[in-house]
């Protein structure tokens, strides 16, 4: 909306007003854009993880048995503690993968810096 310029009180008020309203219709829109994520969450995870698996035949169901243990407070414990137990197994492995190629690029210089006429092997 245009700037208004304000004259008198009474355009005041009615600016104040105006932007009440608005500010409500602001947060009623927030709310229900919060109450979306939070009922839709579940399933927005899935999709982002494996796009499609909410709608598809086997993995529908496999995704549907997913949410309803996610749904249970055993079944996220578990299902927690298997996810954080992969990950670190996947970051422990890709740690000592990084480290092996860093020391033997550390190896491999000094080798070749002490015998020039090496080949790199």
């Amino acid at each position: 909306m245009a700037k208004i310029k304000i004259k008198d009180i009474e355009m005041l008020d009615r600016e104040v007003e105006r932007l009440k309203r608005r500010s409500r219709r602001l947060e009623e829109e927030l709310g229900a854009r919060a109450d979306h994520l939070r009922d839709n969450y579940r399933s927005m995870a899935m999709n982002a993880v494996v796009p499609g698996i909410a709608n598809s035949g086997f993995l529908g169901v496999v995704g549907g048995i997913a949410k309803t243990a996610f749904k249970s407070g055993a079944g996220k414990s578990m299902l927690n503690s298997v996810l954080i137990g992969a990950l670190e197994f996947i970051g422990v492995k890709l740690g000592i993968k990084l480290v092996d190629k860093i020391r033997n690029r550390r190896h491999r210089r000094k080798r070749n810096s002490a015998d020039p006429e090496a080949d790199g092997e």
